[in-house]
C-alpha cells in the first residue's frame, strides 16, 4: 500500500496593499490580476510586483497578511479588527414573539426596553449592524417606527455610537 506524502506549499505568494483602501492582500505571482477584496479594485500582478513581498506557501501568505492588517488596525483605530462575516450575528429570541401582539407602552418604558436590548446585544456583539436592532426589536416587542427614534435618541446622548460601514456599538 503506497502511503501519500503532504508536500509544504512552496508556490510564491506576493504580499501588497491595495493601491485605493490600503487593504493587505495576497496573490500567487503568476496570477494576471487580483481584486481586493473589500474595495473591488482590480489590479495588475505584473505592475505591482515590485511593490511588495514575496513569500513561500499560503499559509506563511496568509500569516502576514493578518498580522499587518492587526497592525495596521491597532495604529488606525487603536484596537485589532473584528473579523466577521454577516452569518456571524445570530439572534438568540428572548421569547416567542409570533404568537404576542404588541401592546402599546409609554415613551419611558420602551426606552428602558431598548437600552436592554443594546445591552444584551453587546455581550455577544462588540459591534453590530443595524439589522440585528431591527431583528431584537421584534423579539422585545419595539415597532420598527419607533426603533429610529430610539436609536437617534441614544446616539444624541452617546449611548450608542455609530461606526462606518453601519456599524453600532455601545459607548464603553
Amino acid at each position: 500500500m503506497e502511503h501519500e506524502r503532504w508536500e509544504k506549499d512552496q508556490n510564491p505568494y506576493l504580499i501588497v496593499t491595495c493601491s485605493k483602501c490600503k487593504q493587505y492582500m495576497y496573490v500567487k505571482t503568476t496570477q494576471k490580476t487580483k481584486k481586493c477584496l473589500r474595495c473591488g479594485r482590480q489590479h495588475k500582478v505584473s505592475a505591482i510586483i515590485s511593490s511588495g513581498e514575496i513569500v513561500k506557501g499560503m499559509t506563511k501568505a496568509v500569516e502576514i497578511v493578518k498580522t499587518r492588517q492587526n497592525e495596521l488596525a491597532i495604529k488606525e483605530i487603536g484596537n485589532p479588527p473584528e473579523f466577521r462575516a454577516t452569518d456571524d450575528f445570530i439572534v438568540r429570541s428572548r421569547k416567542n414573539s409570533s404568537s404576542e401582539e404588541f401592546t402599546p407602552c409609554d415613551d419611558s418604558d420602551l426606552e428602558s426596553k431598548f437600552k436592554e436590548m443594546i445591552r444584551e446585544i453587546s455581550i455577544s456583539f462588540g459591534e453590530f449592524p443595524y439589522y440585528i436592532l431591527e431583528i431584537m426589536a421584534e423579539n422585545y416587542t419595539i415597532p420598527l417606527s419607533e426603533l429610529r427614534i430610539l436609536v437617534k435618541n441614544s446616539q444624541k446622548e452617546g449611548f450608542l455610537i455609530r461606526l462606518k460601514d453601519n456599524l453600532y456599538r455601545i459607548k464603553p
